[in-house]
Order: structure tokens, then C-alpha cells, then sequence
């Protein structure tokens, strides 16, 4: 399920505990790119106009809590088919793109490559497919064409202070000659 991160962010600056015990941690921070000029468009693209995802968009990023729809799963899975826990409407992100996996004895996350078409990439570095990669409090994550950031609960609160502090605008005062 997505979350909007502008109301998810106001209510951790008002009470942080109760985020904390309310959403599943880790998340999964999805970020809408820079406008860019786009291609026409093409089959891939027309095809999935009929479904409905949330997308971000450049003020309001995403928050997707990264947990299973079927609790007997011990994976969580992340494409463009609906039958995904976490479904991504791009046509660069394969039908079953990545899975994320929690190691059992120390609780480590860790994300799998499922030989997708246009790789996974961790800090821009393209993951082996089928290979475990860790993850630790904070990660940058590429799914083909979209960028997400992976936040544990502390690297989510500096996010959001981070955000926060960017967006305070300062007015320079001219003066005259």
C-alpha cells in the first residue's frame, strides 16, 4: 500500500512514536523524477493505461511499506504485475523485477535480483541477478528506470528532517546602491 509521504512526515514531527509503532519498516521512498521530455508513446506504456497505480509526483514522493500480502511468504515481492506485494506501473520495471528477503538470524534486509530485463542497481552499482544483496539503514535502489530509497526508521526521520529543511525558503533582502 502506498503511503502519501506529506501526511505520513507531519504525522511523525507530531507524534513519532505512534508512526513508528503504526507503519511496517522498512520503506520504500519512491520519488517522482525530474520533468523530462518524453517519447512518444509506445506499446509498453499504452498497454498498462487501463490499470491503476499511484505514481508519485514531484511534490508528493511515495512511501511504500515493504511487507507481504501473504503472511505464510517469507519474501516480498516488487514488479509490474499485479500479483506483486508491491506493484511498480513503469515499463522499464520487469513483471517480477526484485525480491527483498529478511535474514532470519540477524534481521538483515536483503534484495534480489529476479533476472530482470533491466537490472536492479545499488548505489548505481547493477546487482547480480539471484544474488543476495545487503541492505542496511539507508539504500539508494534502481528498478530499471525508478529510483527509491530504502529506509529503515531512523534513516526515515532524517529524511524527513532533510526534506523538511530543503524546502524552507530563504528571501535574500537587495539592497539598493
Amino acid at each position: 500500500m502506498a503511503l502519501r509521504f506529506s501526511l505520513l512526515a507531519s504525522q511523525l514531527l507530531q507524534d513519532r512514536e505512534s508512526v513508528l509503532k503504526a507503519v511496517s519498516w522498512p520503506v520504500l521512498v519512491w520519488e517522482s523524477p525530474p520533468p523530462r521530455k518524453e517519447a512518444p508513446l509506445g506499446f509498453a506504456r499504452s498497454t498498462l493505461s487501463n490499470i491503476r497505480f499511484s505514481r508519485p509526483t514531484a511534490s508528493e514522493p511515495l512511501v511504500l511499506e515493504l511487507h507481504k500480502r501473504i503472511a505464510d511468504v517469507d519474501e516480498v515481492t516488487l514488479g509490474r504485475s499485479p500479483d506483486c506485494d508491491i506493484v511498480i506501473d513503469d515499463p522499464t520495471v520487469s513483471r517480477l523485477h526484485a525480491v527483498f528477503r529478511k535474514e532470519p538470524h540477524t534481521g538483515m534486509w536483503q534484495v534480489v535480483d529476479a533476472e530482470s530485463h533491466n537490472g536492479t542497481f545499488q548505489a548505481g552499482v547493477l546487482i547480480v541477478p539471484g544474488r543476495p544483496t545487503p541492505l542496511f539503514d539507508r539504500a539508494s535502489l534502481r528498478f530499471g528506470a525508478v529510483e527509491m530509497s530504502f529506509l529503515q526508521a531512523p534513516a526515515f526521520e532524517q529524511y524527513v528532517h532533510a526534506r523538511a529543511r530543503s524546502q524552507v525558503r530563504l528571501t535574500s533582502v537587495g539592497v539598493n546602491p
